[in-house]
């Protein structure tokens, strides 16, 4: 979205002509720019010397014929504009300094989103761009950084003597987006749009004259019909559509849509440190088979706070293994692991930089900072960025949920955002701790898919994050709360045996003798389905009934459901 007041005044002189001519001779002001732009939105249609409204564009002038535009700023909507309405929509809260932005554009009040505001919104939802990529706009597309800060793409610009055109077409075309400001100033993101674009015209040898694609010339080619125009721009030919014209079409269909984002993976400095000594114990094993990597072996090679809370939260990630080795409970490398060995720590905040761009969203200048600070981001995503993208995509994260989290899921509200600097409030009251650390725990829960934090700060529970929370609530919330890690990865997969066989378990259940802390006929029965040691077996039994993830006699409610909640 890219809206100035100059396009509402060239809309409202369409309503008596549709002389580009007679328009421009009484708004002589960039107008050919203006309504290229008009075009690009789909709100004008631009034949010969024409200039006609489109279906979209009298639905603009409509909500726009009461306002006085001489009240309204020069530049009344682009893509962080368009970022502080749906923020404001979706979680009826946004910094003040945004909700001053919306007010004098007449977007919002101190009630949310005006009339105005809504229509704008709607509008914006229910028009498709047009592709519209000349000579220029693909060279500025081609050597531009495609995510970073804002004062880096205007460096880049005024360094090159590209115009502010150059920003405003690929803002209006969805193909570039740049965040609200925050404290750290703002950031932009290039889409997946843009990135088919280029793909697309890196398909043809010399690129010296605009494509143009239309909802009509899309239909078109997906029907596999050309015409002349389609031909000279190379989309189709005489046995139809062409592999440019469908690597265009898919640019197109991928023009404002936003994808469900990844969650962000993290790696901190004590994790990478279990990883590097595991790797050592793995490379004196292949010539002293002797020599496993058990918790007491790699203990003996790293000093962390929590071994064992770190072994699980990295068997949560699929960075490592455990097997049962000579009787022994080992911990080994995955693929995963040496990759992360090799690239090093990450935290969420870079991650969410990564993630939120190719999912076709904007992050903000923060988590930016973040990534390039971490080595996640330089003028795009590096390769640490691409190994932790693809990290976050592949693995099958199993739970681990710490004291943390579970004060996270117990105070964020359903259905409801929570602001973060009040989340942590909620939570130090609740268990203590300091603002750092929680602030930090927020983010290892986003990543753990429990929580989403917006552009804006606003939490709010995702539906797994509603699911594990309805299971602390039916297990013993406060008997969890009390321990550091409640459910790890371990106490997971005997649970889900348990779950999977409950025949079995019933029928061993329905035997005399009390299972307090665990029978030894369960033991025998979850050693053959997972490769852990009777002792490690038997904590887990022990620890699940005392949370209440299993009774005496049966699998509960809060057992039930966690399973379910990780398929």
């Amino acid at each position: 979205m890219y809206l100035k007041r100059r396009h509402l005044e060239i809309l409202r002189e369409m309503k008596k002509t549709e002389s580009q001519a007679e328009i421009e001779a009484k708004l002589p002001e960039e107008f050919q720019i203006r309504a290229i732009e008009l075009y690009i939105l789909g709100f004008a249609e631009l034949e010969g010397g024409k200039i006609k409204l489109t279906e979209a564009g009298r639905k603009l002038l409509e909500i726009t014929d009461s306002l006085n535009l001489e009240e309204l700023p020069d530049l009344i909507a682009d893509t962080e504009i368009v970022k502080m309405l749906e923020l404001l929509e979706e979680t009826g809260k946004i910094p003040g300094d945004w909700l001053e932005k919306l007010k004098e554009r007449k977007l919002a009040d101190e009630n949310g989103l005006t009339e105005f505001g809504r229509a704008l919104l709607q509008i914006y939802r229910e028009t498709h761009p047009v592709v519209y990529l000349t000579p220029e706009i693909v060279s500025f597309l081609r050597g531009m950084p495609k995510l970073g800060t804002l004062d880096e793409l205007v460096t880049f610009k005024n360094s090159r003597l590209y115009g502010d055109n150059i920003v405003n077409a690929l803002q209006a075309m969805r193909l570039l987006l740049i965040s609200p400001p925050t404290e750290k100033g703002r950031a932009f993101a290039t889409t997946p749009a843009a990135r088919l674009a280029l793909k697309a015209i890196s398909m043809i040898p010399v690129f010296a004259r605009a494509i143009v694609l239309r909802k009509e010339d899309f239909e078109a080619l997906k029907a596999g019909r050309g015409n002349a125009e389609l031909e000279s721009m190379g989309l189709s030919d005489e046995k139809g559509t062409t592999e440019f014209g469908k690597a265009m079409m898919e640019t197109y269909e991928a023009m404002g849509r936003i994808e469900e984002k990844v969650l962000p993976i993290y790696l901190l400095d004590d994790e990478l440190a279990v990883l590097r000594a595991i790797k050592e114990i793995e490379e004196k094993h292949e010539t002293n088979p002797e020599i496993l990597p058990t918790g007491k072996e790699i203990a003996r090679r790293v000093e962390v706070e929590d071994l064992g809370a770190i072994l699980h939260l990295l068997e949560s990630k699929e960075l490592v293994e455990r097997r049962l080795v000579k009787n022994k409970d080992t911990y080994w490398l995955t693929e995963w692991g040496r990759g992360a060995i090799e690239f090093g720590t990450v935290s969420p905040d870079a991650m969410k930089a990564v993630t939120y761009a190719e999912s076709g969203d904007v992050p903000i200048a923060e988590w930016v900072l973040k990534a390039q600070e971490e080595g996640v981001v330089k003028a795009g995503v590096t390769d640490k960025g691409r190994f932790y993208l693809r990290l976050s995509r592949s693995i099958r994260r199993r739970p681990f949920i710490t004291r943390y989290d579970a004060a996270i899921l117990a105070k964020t509200p359903r259905r409801k955002y929570v602001h973060r600097d009040e989340l942590v409030e909620l939570v130090r009251d609740y268990v203590g701790g300091d603002e750092k650390e929680i602030t930090r725990a927020i983010g290892e829960a986003e990543a753990k898919g429990f929580v989403v934090e917006l552009q804006n700060g606003m939490v709010k529970l995702t539906e797994l994050g509603e699911g594990v929370k309805t299971v602390l609530e039916n297990a013993k919330l406060q008997e969890v709360v009390r321990v550091k890690f409640s459910v790890t990865p371990t106490l997971y997969n005997v649970l889900k045996v348990i779950h999977d066989n409950l025949e079995t378990f019933n029928r061993i259940w329905k035997e005399k003798g009390e299972a307090r802390g665990y029978k030894v006929e369960e033991v025998d029965v979850i050693r053959k389905h997972l490769s852990l040691s009777d002792d490690e077996i038997k904590k887990a039994l022990t620890m699940l009934r005392e949370l209440g993830f299993l009774g005496s006699k049966s699998l509960t409610e809060a057992g039930k459901v966690l399973v379910e909640a990780y398929p």
